[in-house]
């Protein structure tokens, strides 16, 4: 009792020395408790991998049973989606080339003379956008695609007519590539890499409409797209005011100036009008629409996608 006394620092070392000593050795044993245990998972997951990578599945009628109804229930779920698709796409109907010719020509005349009752301004050389075909008919081999694409562009063009936008300024298409015709065809050396199942061509016949129409109708010809039956896919919409510049607050004093807002409590003769500010403004928008086609699986072999150049 007299050393501790004589020697106080010397205990409190001693003291916190043990301390010291007894707490990082419980730490110690605490961190290999976890190293261990730590450990023991890691085996035990490696040893399940080493046996599940041994294993072979059992061919058993069951198995076989299992895979069987997996793929039916796949094969039924695609046809689904499949006629849903159909439904959204407008089918190809039997015409000759003379009368897709025949057809296009009195759809322009119809559209002029009604653009002319509605007010709609026109492109001079409009002809929704088959120019080429004002002198000479297409192919029989392309007519039915043109056909149902300017079916779905006559609808929409119509429509803005109807609407009494301002104008269309131009319609611009890409054109259908016609499929290369072989005379004497050579049995290949080898596969065509284009008839593979897992990559089915979904091709798209692009067109790009531009036109002017009063804001309050601009959401109106969006919907009209949006609610077609076909598939329609709009790539881009484009939009430029055509009046950039913000109406005057001072109006010009003539007679089209807008009646003025008398101030309350004075009289209609001395009152200082508050002079309403009116802006009519248009927007001029240009959509780039795709018309998607959907390939048939099972009645035609898949070919190669056509080319999906943008009009210039």
């Amino acid at each position: 009792m007299n050393w501790i006394k004589e020697n106080p620092l010397a205990v409190v070392l001693i003291v916190v020395a043990v301390i010291g000593t007894g707490g990082t050795s419980y730490l110690a044993l605490d961190a290999a408790t976890r190293r261990d245990e730590a450990k023991a998972i890691l085996d035990s997951q490696l040893e399940k991998i080493k046996q599940f990578q041994s294993q072979k599945p059992t061919p058993t009628d069951q198995n076989l049973k299992a895979i069987k109804d997996s793929l039916e229930e796949y094969r039924t779920e695609l046809g689904k989606y499949r006629t849903t698709l159909a439904a959204m796409e407008k089918p190809l109907t039997p015409i000759n080339p003379q009368e897709f010719q025949d057809d296009l020509r009195k759809a322009v005349d119809e559209l002029r003379k009604k653009a002319i009752e509605k007010g709609v301004g026109l492109p001079d050389n409009f002809f929704y956008g088959f120019d080429e075909y004002q002198a000479a008919p297409p192919s029989q081999q392309v007519v039915g695609e043109l056909n149902r694409e300017f079916l779905i562009i006559r609808r929409i063009a119509d429509e803005l007519v109807d609407l009494k936008i301002g104008s269309i300024s131009s319609l611009k298409r890409q054109e259908i590539a016609a499929k290369p015709t072989v005379a004497t065809p050579v049995p290949p050396a080898k596969p065509a890499a284009t008839t593979d199942p897992r990559t089915p061509a979904i091709s798209t016949n692009t067109f790009i409409i531009t036109f002017t129409s009063p804001q309050e109708k601009l959401l109106t010809a969006f919907n009209l797209v949006q609610d077609a039956d076909e598939f329609l896919l709009i790539r881009s919409l484009a939009l430029d005011n055509t009046n950039p510049q913000a109406p005057l607050r001072n109006q010009p004093e003539d007679s089209s100036t807008p009646l003025g807002i008398p101030s309350p409590g004075a009289s209609e003769k001395n009152s200082e009008a508050i002079q309403a500010i009116f802006g009519r403004e248009s927007v001029t928008a240009s959509l780039t629409i795709e018309i998607l086609d959907f390939p048939d699986w099972e009645s035609k072999p898949l070919s190669q996608s056509k080319g999906t150049t943008l009009p210039k």
